[in-house]
């Protein structure tokens, strides 16, 4: 897991030492920026030469004493930066070393080179896994920069006069464009040209009895966790009480033989009882931790910058998330998992009961995934430099899930029908029939600050009129995102009525 930085200008050549100096230090400010996505003895891992600057800050969790980065191969032909994990990677390492590759560390960079090299571009279709990377083929000049299937990891892309600019983050990018695109999940750019699919999702259910669609969901899970807890580091698992993150913490106990529960909450929360309740029940190590209110509204400037959201619901969820993830490192762990994305995939929101068109409400909440609570999955959790891994995204969970008919996903107004089926023998009734119960209600954050931002008169103007912000709130959090320079927004990232329902965010359980 690390942040990454590129800067390659196909048409340099023949660049002089001060012009490669140049880059490097250009690099180095962008690392800077994101500093935070790796430890301190790995910052600004880098290498620049005549067209290319390539740079990492890595959080060291495979191959901790060798796989430093940028990588080559031995012939020094393909250069790579690479953010992410690579799952079950040393099945594709075999198949590699049977085809004649020859590898010189552990890591799960590596694999990438040698696989390009084997494969060409098509390699991608192999990696299981979350990813974002940029790699430079020195024998042609091509330059192939990828991002996982769903946008788990992230990846920017700019150019100007000629010059193409990666990152994980767009602060990186400030100051160098004017304009910052979003490399889409699910997509690689060759050459920095328009994006190519890679992976798509299907509708197509799956030929199975219901027994067998329940039993194949717990299947694929299972493994996608016993995948995600293959370290030699403790495992932290965010654990709100509920069943997402309940049958997550379940698993990986399975799985690991050292895992902690981390729940954060204001006083007397719902997720903080059921949660104590739970890990008291069954030994499990529990960490909590109350949220203070004034903490959290001092923390909304930096959330906001850190985690790039202008959404008033993103940078509120980002801001509980920030304390959590700081709770997690606090205690010294450096992996975790969540359970972020079920909700979207298996119909978990009130919402989807109401919805004409539950599908088409699927299909955008999925795709939206990688800009709203991924990204914050991804934000807050490397402001803390904590690498989250999220099972509920593997992409054959995903994929599986996503097939499933909605009559198992919604049955006799129960949500999430197929998860608590594929469960209910691992989990008890309280757990297992719980209520989907959304963040700011079940951690007691409720209004607390929206309350606090609609306090600050923030007039309408031109920009906020444009993306349809019209409350105050919203336009208070569109101005903290503005204040750190990020580039106007061409588009929200929340609809009314697939993101919430037109009469507002919330109906909080009295």
């Amino acid at each position: 897991m690390c942040g990454i930085a590129a800067i390659i200008d196909p048409r340099a050549a023949g660049e002089d030492l001060a012009a490669i100096a140049r880059r490097s230090r250009d690099l180095r400010v962008m690392l800077e920026r994101i500093r935070h996505r790796g430890d301190e003895e790995c910052f600004a891992e880098s290498a620049a030469r005549p067209g290319v600057a390539f740079g990492t800050n890595r959080l060291a969790i495979v191959d901790r004493e060798h796989a430093r980065q940028p990588q080559c191969d031995p012939d020094g032909l393909v250069e790579v930066v690479y953010n992410g994990e690579l799952y079950g990677f040393q099945d594709l390492r075999a198949e590699l070393e049977a085809l004649g590759r020859t590898f010189s560390t552990t890591s799960d960079t590596e694999i990438l080179i040698h696989a390009y090299l084997q494969w060409g571009v098509e390699f991608i279709d192999r990696l299981d896994g979350m990813y974002a990377f940029v790699l430079h083929d020195r024998r042609t000049g091509d330059f192939l920069a990828a991002r996982d299937h769903i946008g788990i990891k992230p990846l920017y892309h700019a150019v100007k006069d000629g010059v193409h600019y990666f990152a994980s983050e767009q602060k990186c990018l400030l100051g160098y464009v004017e304009e910052i695109d979003t490399v889409p999940p699910g997509s690689y750019l060759l050459n920095g040209g328009a994006p190519v699919r890679h992976f798509e999702l299907s509708e197509e259910p799956p030929e199975l009895s219901e027994a067998e669609v329940v039993a194949r969901y717990r299947e694929l899970f299972d493994d996608a966790v016993r995948k995600q807890v293959d370290t030699d580091l403790p495992v932290a698992v965010l654990f709100s009480g509920g069943i997402d993150s309940a049958v997550v913490l379940e698993a990986a106990r399975r799985f690991h033989p050292n895992v902690t529960a981390f729940t954060v909450g204001f006083e007397g929360a719902a997720d903080i009882e059921v949660a104590k309740r739970y890990c008291a029940e069954n030994g499990i190590p529990h960490v909590v931790s109350h949220l203070d209110r004034d903490a959290l509204v001092e923390a909304i400037g930096e959330v906001a910058f850190g985690a790039e959201f202008f959404e008033a619901i993103d940078v509120m969820d980002s801001c509980v998330a920030y304390f959590a993830y700081r709770l997690v490192k606090e205690h010294g762990f450096k992996v975790a998992l969540c359970g972020e994305g079920s909700d979207e995939v298996l119909a978990g929101y009130d919402l989807f009961k109401k919805h004409p068109d539950p599908l088409a409400l699927m299909r955008y909440r999925v795709g939206n995934l990688h800009r709203t609570d991924l990204q914050r999955v991804d934000r807050t959790s490397m402001l803390n430099s904590v690498e989250t891994r999220v099972p509920f995204m593997d992409r054959f969970v995903l994929q599986f899930g996503y097939s499933v008919p909605m009559s198992l996903k919604i049955r006799d107004g129960v949500e999430k029908w197929v998860l608590r089926q594929a469960f209910k023998d691992s989990l008890p009734a309280y757990i297992a029939d719980r209520p989907k119960v959304r963040m700011p209600d079940g951690s007691g954050l409720k209004n607390t600050l929206m309350e606090y931002a609609r306090q600050t008169e923030v007039p309408a103007d031109e920009v906020s009129t444009a993306l349809g912000i019209d409350t105050t709130e919203g336009r208070f959090f569109l101005r903290e995102y503005l204040k750190a320079g990020y580039p106007v927004p061409r588009e929200r990232f929340k609809t009314a009525g697939f993101d919430y329902s037109p009469n507002g965010y919330f109906e909080f359980i009295s």
